[in-house]
């Protein structure tokens, strides 16, 4: 009897362990965060460069001069591999606003970032966001996963121009993935926006059984979640570039001509739930955005040149004409000889004639016959 006694207290002392240790895994294997504004909530994220919390809550990744790069990442490690080397399903929401310097003159945007490290050692302003440079862009050892948010079209083709779309990414700025911004809406139309100037709310769900992401993004002003995804396919690329143990947090950065102010206002984070399910944000509970203070826009330079160069050859293509239709007019005010009159006594204009009879007066009337009166004159 004492025997059984034992080995009961002996079982129950195993199970109590096997929760007591399943409930540590649990806890260690799961994230789970939410910053409705991130007063207060310093210690938690770790900025570096030119990123910093603004008193009212905002987190600010760059202000509006050039060529400066922001980060901002949340501070403890996410385990997103499970035993058998399967990347877990995460979940993560978020609100953002970019101000440009100008209407039509922002850059170059910001990145949603899985990495191995916070800190984003050498890497570059403008085209590169904060997150790689020119020598380790698409180098497989970076295990760099990033949705960028980007307003500059044209990366590695030298000509910066006006963007407005999203990317996914892996290890490299080029998106294998690109779509403009946009959001499907009740009728499942496809309805075009700008990054630029409003709050914008992103979800990310990535589902790690059938490796699916999904991508939804919206102007806050409609009020309520697209049923439709913008983004929603398979990425095994993600099992080559996740490590144990990644960071989440956000890149941004400026360029030398172009640049916006790049804020968050919220942000949620899940993973390890069956499915984990990032917090939806609520904008009133977020800090109030910061006022669109963009300058009203500008010509492009070269516009500008191309419009003053087709200006000027108007105004020498009118005043050609002018000088044409003068000289066409006065040749057929001339007196036009035939050829008859080339070497013999031509005719004479009217007022030469008019003149030589002082007006064609009667006492000049010499006689008058069948081609009419006829009339003396001096010459």
């Amino acid at each position: 009897m004492g025997q059984s006694r034992s080995m009961v207290t002996l079982l129950l002392v195993l199970f109590l362990e096997i929760l007591v240790q399943a409930q540590i895994a649990t806890t260690e294997t799961t994230t789970e965060f939410i910053f409705r504004g991130f007063k207060g909530n310093q210690s938690e994220i770790q900025i570096v460069g030119d990123s910093t919390i603004k008193p009212n809550g905002l987190l600010r990744l760059t202000d509006r001069h050039s060529n400066v790069v922001g980060t901002a990442f949340y501070n403890k490690p996410v385990r997103l591999l499970d035993s058998n080397s399967t990347v877990r399903s995460f979940s993560t929401c978020f609100v953002f606003v970019i101000i440009p310097s100008s209407s039509n003159n922002g850059g170059f945007g910001f990145t949603f970032t899985l990495s191995p490290t916070p800190n984003r050692t050498d890497a570059e302003p403008a085209q590169y966001m904060g997150l790689l440079n020119e020598g380790n862009d698409g180098n497989p050892s970076n295990h760099v996963f990033a949705v960028e948010f980007d307003t500059v079209q044209g990366f590695k083709d030298g000509k910066n121009r006006i963007g407005n779309h999203i990317g996914l990414n892996f290890n490299s700025l080029s998106s294998d993935v690109q779509e403009p911004v946009a959001y499907y809406n009740n009728e499942g139309k496809k309805e075009e926006f700008q990054l630029m100037g409003e709050p914008v709310q992103v979800l990310v769900d990535y589902d790690g059984p059938t490796k699916t992401l999904n991508l939804t993004i919206y102007p806050t002003r409609l009020g309520s979640k697209p049923i439709i995804p913008l983004i929603s396919r398979q990425v095994p690329k993600l099992s080559d570039i996740v490590q144990e143990d990644m960071f989440v947090g956000f890149t941004a950065a400026t360029g030398r001509d172009q640049s916006s102010a790049h804020y968050v206002m919220g942000w949620s984070f899940s993973s390890g739930g069956e499915p984990p399910l990032a917090e939806p944000l609520n904008l009133t509970e977020l800090p109030r955005a910061p006022p669109n203070t963009a300058k009203k826009g500008k010509y492009n330079p070269q516009v500008l040149s191309l419009i003053v160069a087709l200006s000027g050859v108007t105004l020498i293509l009118l005043a050609l004409l002018f000088f044409f239709v003068i000289y066409k007019k006065r040749l057929q005010q001339g007196e036009i000889l035939e050829d008859w009159e080339i070497d013999h006594p031509h005719r004479f204009r009217y007022k030469d004639l008019h003149a030589a009879t002082d007006g064609f007066k009667e006492n000049r009337i010499i006689g008058t016959g069948g081609f009419g009166t006829v009339f003396r004159g001096s010459i």
